[in-house]
């Protein structure tokens, strides 16, 4: 009689492996590692405040950089203002005296870890000390000294302008996004003038008069007026009774009176 022969077992599928989701610190390690050519902090050192500096604004690949040295090489500031900074400590690795402004209680560790004084120091692109001021205090309170700025910094804050504007130095500059309206709220200002843009398509500052028409200008080919501003204030753009020609994120104008 014929031996049957035995049924083999279908093999197992080798498991899936399992797949570590990604921490905060991991996203800090990956944007360091990016940066070539620098010195870094190891990552047995890195404190918690170093580690959410760096995932919030990427390190040496912050997308600010290339516009705060651009502004540096067209300005020369020497004090610079930056309210409602949140922890975008970036901008000391341009400018190397720096009076960060911001409401928020909880930044204060960041810009007294000696981990992250210590990245700005080690790649600052200038030769000078580092000097760094945090001030937890609100954009209404008198907490520097009228007309003492070079440049003030507006990225991402609300209508800085209008309580700010005292602190800066005629003939400063002020960057300003205009994420928040704050750009054109500048523009229809009589105290500021319009001097360039930062190009998002090129990386470059544009500073010409052919660059900067069709900026803060209708379709009908008028300026955009007060109540136009508080229109984009208070309603979505598609709801608008104008359109502008050109549209960018960061200008930059200088303070005339």
């Amino acid at each position: 009689m014929p031996k049957l022969k035995a049924k083999r077992r279908p093999s197992k599928e080798p498991a899936t492996p399992y797949k570590r989701k990604k921490t905060a610190k991991d996203e800090a390690d990956r944007s360091i590692s990016k940066s070539k050519n620098k010195k870094t902090v190891p990552a047995q050192k890195r404190s918690a405040s170093f580690t959410w500096f760096m995932k919030v604004y990427k390190g040496l690949n912050d997308w600010h950089l290339p516009i705060f040295e651009a502004v540096n090489e067209y300005t020369q500031a020497k004090q610079v203002l930056y309210p409602g900074c949140d922890k975008h400590l970036t901008a000391s690795l341009i400018f190397h005296n720096v009076v960060y402004v911001d409401l928020n209680k909880k930044l204060e560790p960041v810009f007294k870890d000696p981990l992250v004084l210590e990245w700005i120091n080690k790649n600052k692109k200038y030769s000078d000390e580092a000097r760094l001021k945090f001030v937890c205090k609100s954009f209404e309170s008198n907490f520097e000294n009228t007309c003492s700025f070079d440049l003030m910094i507006s990225a991402c804050a609300g209508i800085v302008s209008t309580p700010c504007s005292k602190f800066l130095k005629v003939g400063g500059h002020f960057l300003v996004s205009d994420m928040h309206f704050d750009a054109r709220t500048t523009f229809v200002r009589t105290d500021y003038r319009l001097v360039g843009l930062f190009d998002s398509d090129t990386n470059k500052l544009e500073t010409s008069p052919e660059k900067l028409k069709g900026h803060f200008t209708t379709t009908s080919g008028s300026p955009i007026t007060k109540r136009q501003v508080e229109e984009s204030i208070n309603k979505p753009k598609n709801r608008r009774s104008f359109t502008l020609q050109k549209e960018e994120n960061f200008y930059l104008f200088k303070k005339i009176k």
